[in-house]
């Protein structure tokens, strides 16, 4: 029986325990009803004042112990949380975007859904760093950070792979769609400013867009958006030469 469970005894039960005792007729005077209650699977007549205060001491330390385990399942909630956060920016970590992909692919190759990964890279940000200060480039990132999240749904996911890098995952999406949500994206920041104590600076990004195939591995699949981000970075440096 568990702590601070009770049980009511039958009125059967007490004629035949003073039947036993006795050897006489039950009286016929009724019970008080704390005789007729049960504590933690001690008879009420047994709980004596020492007892009644020693299991009443032990039930306030079963009801405390319970919420210090409630807190405690919330603190490893947070730092569940934290671990999964870049440092820097409110969104998924390259750690906590694998697992994402993971999980995606383990649906596309499960029930043949269609998602596509996008890869987005900051322009220039080590010219912003070294002319501004990095600072100026933390602002910059935040900026691409926001505009990101802000223009996904929330079945989707975006993470900070590393430095300038970020990773989009879009459920639903297969190439033609992954491109024009990734050149939205290109407009929607080309459109934005960073307010910076010296001047504010304008930002644009490269990406490259892939639809994942089923069979693929989390690596390939970032293989193969990387490549072609890094494609799209390549044109547009000869384009400007």
């Amino acid at each position: 029986m568990k702590i601070g469970d009770v049980r009511t005894t039958t009125r059967t039960s007490r004629i035949a325990g003073k039947k036993a005792v006795g050897g006489g007729q039950a009286t016929s005077s009724p019970a008080s009803p704390v005789d007729q209650v049960v504590l933690m699977g001690i008879p009420s007549v047994e709980l004596t004042p020492k007892v009644r205060s020693a299991l009443m001491t032990l039930m306030a330390e079963v009801q405390e112990l319970r919420a210090e385990l409630r807190g405690v399942r919330a603190r490893i909630s947070d730092l569940e949380e934290l671990a999964d956060r870049d440092p820097l920016l409110d969104i998924f970590n390259r750690r906590a975007f694998v697992r994402e992909l993971d999980r995606v692919l383990a649906m596309i190759d499960r029930y043949g859904v269609r998602a596509s990964l996008i890869f987005v890279d900051l322009n220039d940000l080590k010219k912003i760093n070294d002319g501004k200060g990095h600072a100026a480039g933390d602002a910059a990132l935040g900026l691409v950070a926001e505009v990101i999240t802000a223009n996904i749904r929330q079945t989707d996911a975006v993470g900070r792979l590393g430095g300038d890098e970020f990773g989009v995952l879009l459920l639903q999406s297969d190439q033609t769609q992954a491109e024009k949500k990734a050149q939205g994206l290109s407009d929607a920041l080309a459109g934005k400013i960073v307010n910076w104590r010296d001047g504010a600076f304008g930002i644009g990004i490269s990406w490259g867009a892939v639809e994942i195939v089923k069979g693929v591995s989390a690596e390939q699949a970032m293989e193969r958006a990387d490549s072609a981000m890094y494609e799209a970075k390549r044109n547009r440096n000869s384009t400007q030469s």
